[in-house]
């Protein structure tokens, strides 16, 4: 008898709606239990068990046909790369990691500074932290942080380094980047509002010119919308180190050596500006006596009462004195013994304290009192040096204008000539700056504030590298490798680059210059490869295992060197 089976030799793939329903046992089952009971003999009941087991059996084949779907429709980079977190740490060996440095606020209250070794700095304000209910902290609370300056401290970390750009893709590369969290009593903090830490990192970049300072702008990693956020611009300044001692004569060193001889001779050009043009004395405006303070009438001018030798001032030097002047004990003079008021001083020392106030000192052969003075007039003397004050504050401030336009344009003429010196030292040394082997870098600090914890970055932004299709990867014993991260760097920027390893995804890398491409397997073994050029259709990749695995992040760094 023939049997028409209809076998279908290329099936159309279900789709998540069908294979959704097929998994949904419990409604096959109420359909089932639904249907009216029919009487029959057992081989019929017999027949509807088998039905509703083989209809559960299928449900069950597609389950496990569905993680071979991909097989030929591949993940696109996108969905790759949306399946794995966001920050995907690929060694999660805590040896390889960069540690945090934990530092302890006393008083969170009061806020504070925290120096690192490496010359980064951390001012906390005060009142910055609050709890999960939203309460403001005090006491003691630990300061988490660490910071990531190359592409070894990128890749361990896990942190992804593309930045969308108006829908458009590029990467950051990094001046460095800083993560930091607070704890208290084991529990993590928020940052109040209001509040933000201010962070010096002192890093170091490449630079096109020495003595032009690269612009950077700081981003915020945000984990849930899976990108990074810009923030505000780097406060970046220059960091002049003490490269003069040493054996060797290097441009930096001739730079910072000739440089502090201009600095010099600029800032003793000033001093010398000064003094020959000196401020003339002002004058001291009168103090009207109180009425409520005892007083002492001591006429120094007229020489009615000597001033003893030992005194730092004389009586020339009281000439600035008004006419009728008194001396008023101030209030926080000593006590007086009021016998003084009945002595008969025979001479008095006197030491000045400022403008208004001195230490005056009544001496007698049997015994002395010291007291706090102030020069005072009465009356019609006070008026009369009040009117001869104003007039000489008029001439002061005529004078004081007239020294300032000398000195200005004389200064004006000293920073030319400073600036002018500098620029000439410069161009002197550009060109063999320039012809230095290796690339050219400085030490920086990059300042700028946090208003929330986790990951800020120094960067610029940079175009993706042109991508080629087709690649073939496969390590030295000719294992394919697909579908697993690719990640690359290159010398030119401190970013990583990350792309789906697959023959069917795009890779990119820059053309003409020294890259690393590398992967890592489920095992955490390293392959690694260093390659300048790439070519479409079907290009071979060979990898090299990196043997022994890495133990700690020196080892690491060992075996990504390129």
């Amino acid at each position: 008898m023939e049997r028409n089976y209809n076998f279908k030799q290329n099936p159309e793939e279900p789709g998540s709606e069908d294979i959704r329903q097929r998994m949904d046992f419990d409604a096959l089952l109420r359909e089932f239990e639904a249907q009216p009971a029919v009487k029959t003999t057992g081989g019929a009941r017999i027949r509807r068990l088998i039905y509703f087991s083989t209809a559960a059996a299928a449900a069950v084949a597609l389950l496990l046909w569905v993680p071979f779907l991909g097989g030929n429709n591949p993940l696109s980079p996108e969905d790759y790369f949306a399946q794995q977190d966001f920050v995907h740490i690929p060694l999660p060996q805590q040896e390889l990691q960069v540690p945090f440095t934990a530092q302890v606020v006393s008083d969170a209250h009061k806020g504070g500074v925290i120096d690192y070794p490496s010359g980064s700095r951390l001012v906390i304000p005060a009142a910055a932290f609050m709890n999960d209910r939203g309460r403001l902290v005090g006491g003691e609370v630990a300061i988490h942080y660490r910071e990531l300056h190359d592409y070894i401290d990128f890749f361990v970390s896990g942190i992804p380094l593309a930045y969308d750009s108006v829908g458009m893709q590029r990467y950051l590369t990094s001046a460095g980047m800083v993560e930091v969290y607070a704890e208290q009593n084991g529990n993590r903090l928020k940052m109040a509002p209001g509040k933000a830490i201010q962070v010096e990192l002192r890093s170091e970049v490449v630079v096109k010119d020495y003595f032009s300072l690269p612009k950077y702008h700081v981003y915020q990693l945000d984990t849930a919308s899976r990108t990074w956020q810009y923030s505000n611009v780097d406060m970046l300044q220059f960091v002049e180190e003490d490269l003069i001692t040493g054996g060797t004569n290097t441009p930096q060193q001739r730079w910072q050596r000739e440089l502090g001889n201009l600095e010099q001779e600029y800032e003793k050009a000033l001093q010398d500006l000064q003094m020959d043009f000196p401020l003339p004395s002002a004058p001291v405006a009168p103090t009207q006596a109180n009425g409520n303070r005892p007083t002492l009438e001591l006429d120094f001018a007229q020489g009615a009462l000597a001033l003893d030798p030992a005194s730092d001032l004389q009586p020339e030097d009281l000439a600035y004195l008004h006419a009728g002047t008194i001396w008023e004990i101030a209030p926080e003079s000593p006590e007086v013994d009021p016998r003084a008021f009945r002595v008969s001083w025979e001479t008095v020392k006197l030491r000045r304290l400022n403008t208004q106030r001195f230490e005056l000192t009544l001496q007698h052969r049997d015994n002395e009192e010291t007291l706090i003075v102030a020069p005072v007039l009465l009356g019609a003397n006070y008026q009369q040096a009040m009117a001869n004050y104003q007039g000489e504050l008029a001439t002061y401030d005529a004078m004081v204008t007239l020294r300032e336009e000398e000195v200005s344009s004389e200064r004006e003429r000293l920073q030319t000539e400073f600036v002018a010196r500098k620029e000439a030292l410069k161009e002197s040394l550009e060109q063999e700056f320039q012809s230095q082997p290796g690339e050219l870098r400085r030490q920086v600090v990059n300042r700028f504030v946090v208003s929330e914890f986790g990951v800020w970055n120094c960067a610029q932004t940079i175009d993706a590298p042109s991508t080629v299709h087709g690649i073939q990867y496969r390590t030295e014993g000719g294992q394919a490798i697909e579908n697993t991260t690719a990640y690359v760097v290159n010398r030119e920027y401190n970013t990583i680059f990350r792309y789906l390893a697959s023959s069917t995804a795009p890779i990119g890398i820059e053309p003409a210059t020294d890259n690393l491409l590398w992967v890592v397997n489920e095992k955490g073994t390293i392959s690694r490869v260093e390659l300048k050029q790439l070519h479409d259709d079907g290009a071979e990749l060979v990898l090299e295992t990196v043997t022994p695995p890495a133990k700690t992040n020196a080892d690491l760094r060992k075996a990504l060197e390129f």
